[in-house]
């Protein structure tokens, strides 16, 4: 339910045009934890997809 919120809120912020630093890395810090508990390969790639993305974002963050 966590990651939800934090994907929900965050979709929000992308259609306001702001993304908040700490929503990304509270998002990353959530697809951590769950990615040790995911048995089934097919969320596991979720997990993997989201996290990728989260981090590409970061770096934005600290090139910038």
């Amino acid at each position: 339910r966590d990651l939800l919120d934090v994907l929900g809120r965050l979709r929000l912020a992308l259609i306001a045009g702001a993304v908040p630093r700490r929503r990304l890395e509270r998002l990353v810090e959530l697809v951590e934890r769950r990615r040790t508990v995911a048995s089934d390969p097919r969320l596991a790639a979720v997990l993997d997809e989201i996290d990728l993305r989260a981090r590409v974002e970061l770096a934005k963050f600290r090139r910038g």
